[in-house]
């Protein structure tokens, strides 16, 4: 006969049994719940991959060429003896914004966007009215009344139109935001989620050793395999954001191939400008995202081996604001730079001028003298960067906030055009370099925001950044 087992074994390896599984119920729940999170994660970044990011950006070259319609018409009106090649000028300027307008309408439209988008072709298709109007009537007129053909019909059209274009990006901004949101919820219940489940496998693991004791070290090992598993998924899904950033570069890359194209076949030197503009401008914005994307991957640390020449990046810096401070009336000009080398990659260091050079050709205001100038300092073991401008200036309440995430200065009309995050940008970027920001700023007289890096060759980001007295550092007034 079977020897008899032990009245309390039956009950011990039905308590196995249940154990185990529990334990393979809780590694196929956490599995299906990481899974469910990932499609919901992927669904929210294709929205803003292929629908918000993609609108912003329509509407962005939309907005430009408006403005530039505006501009030719202008001349249009007011130069009779131009009026040739102002009229081809002006026929491409609307082509563009044709163009942009019908792209970002064959974009789906998200829900509750219909009557922002609406309202945007309902302006578009009076100011082009408008525009051929006042082309026409420009001919007919006698000299002298071109001003209030363009002040009277022209330009409340423009403006209604650049408003609600302005208020549909800022409306997909939103909107990415909110998406954005959502996959960091998902993301955090997920793992929530996951770190119970995980909890609940090691009490079960527990009770398994336990019953087992030595005889089921094998099935116990085979738990912690499982365990392994799911803390692996989860970091899968801790990386997605970083891969849908690196996704963002995409369509950057695809704009720039189609602008090398259109260069290739335009055989008119004036005509291939505007090309070789959009290839240097989208070659930055891929740097600076590059750059920000490695610099998000590595937790916030910046690559110890990164350097960058200010000399060389102002150069062609500069050359890419040229459109932008001429249509301004502002002169963007440097001090001779220093043969020196930053502790930070060229893209990090193109995102940080870019940005202060941007916030001060926006926020130029009605100043009489419109001029911004660089200047980089040598310190020691620091460089200094300034960005110094002849604005309005910025009252002294408002100068502690400056750097917060999503702060805007109320009341300029500039505040229409971004979220309030490139000074936050800067911020976080320096200080994760070892460095530091700053601004000065006096009412009527301008204001100078500076930065400043670890000189390439030293120990970087293990050096303090000098006290706020320390000779040669004191901010430009």
């Amino acid at each position: 006969m079977p020897t008899p087992r032990p009245a309390g074994t039956e009950v011990s390896w039905k308590l196995l049994l249940v154990a185990f599984a529990a334990v393979v119920g809780s590694f196929f729940v956490t599995t299906l719940i990481v899974q469910r999170s990932s499609a919901v994660i992927s669904d929210l970044s294709k929205e803003i991959i292929y629908n918000s990011a993609p609108s912003i950006e329509h509407l962005a070259l939309v907005r430009r060429s408006v403005l530039e319609a505006e501009l030719v018409l202008a001349r249009f009106i007011n130069e009779p003896t131009h009026r040739g090649a102002l009229d081809r000028e002006l026929e491409t300027a609307l082509s563009e914004t044709r163009a942009g307008i019908g792209e970002y309408l064959d974009l789906t439209a998200l829900p509750g966007e219909q009557a922002v988008r609406q309202d945007v072709q309902e302006s578009w298709s009076r100011f082009e009215a408008a525009v051929t109007q006042a082309r026409a009537d420009a001919v007919a007129r006698r000299e002298g009344a071109e001003g209030a053909l363009f002040e009277q019909d022209v330009e409340p059209p423009a403006r209604h139109l650049l408003e609600n274009i302005t208020r549909s990006i800022e409306w997909n901004a939103v909107r990415g935001r909110e998406l954005a949101e959502r996959i960091r919820e998902a993301r955090r219940e997920a793992v929530w989620l996951s770190a119970s489940l995980h909890a609940v496998c090691g009490i079960l693991a527990g009770v398994v050793a336990w019953l087992l004791h030595r005889e089921l070290q094998g099935r116990r090992a085979l738990a912690d395999a499982y365990t392994k598993s799911v803390e692996a998924r989860a970091e899968e899904l801790e990386q997605f954001a970083g891969r849908v950033a690196h996704d963002i570069r995409n369509p950057l890359s695809s704009a720039r191939m189609a602008a090398e194209l259109g260069l290739r076949k335009t055989p008119e030197e004036s005509s291939r400008a505007p090309f070789k503009r959009i290839i240097r401008s989208l070659s930055r914005a891929d740097a600076i995202t590059g750059a920000l994307l490695d610099f998000a991957r590595s937790g916030a640390r910046p690559d110890p081996g990164a350097r960058a020449e200010p000399r060389a990046i102002i150069t062609d810096l500069l050359g890419g604001f040229a459109a932008e401070t001429e249509q301004a009336g502002i002169e963007l000009r440097h001090e001779p730079v220093p043969p020196v080398l930053v502790a930070c990659s060229t893209g990090v260091y193109l995102s940080l001028l870019g940005n202060l050079i941007r916030n001060a050709i926006k926020y130029m205001g009605d100043a009489t003298t419109r001029r911004v100038t660089l200047r980089v300092e040598d310190t020691g073991a620091f460089i200094r960067t300034r960005v110094s401008d002849t604005g309005p200036g910025i009252t002294p309440e408002l100068l502690p906030s400056l750097f917060e995430p999503y702060f805007r200065v109320k009341g300029s009309s500039a505040i229409a055009e971004g979220l309030g995050l490139g000074l936050a940008t800067v911020k976080k970027l320096v200080e994760g370099h070892g460095g530091r920001v700053g601004v000065t700023s006096t009412r009527g007289k301008g204001s100078t925001f500076w930065f400043e890096l670890p000189r390439a060759g030293s120990s970087s980001w293990d050096v303090s950044p000098p006290p706020h007295d320390a000779p040669g550092t004191s901010p430009l007034n």
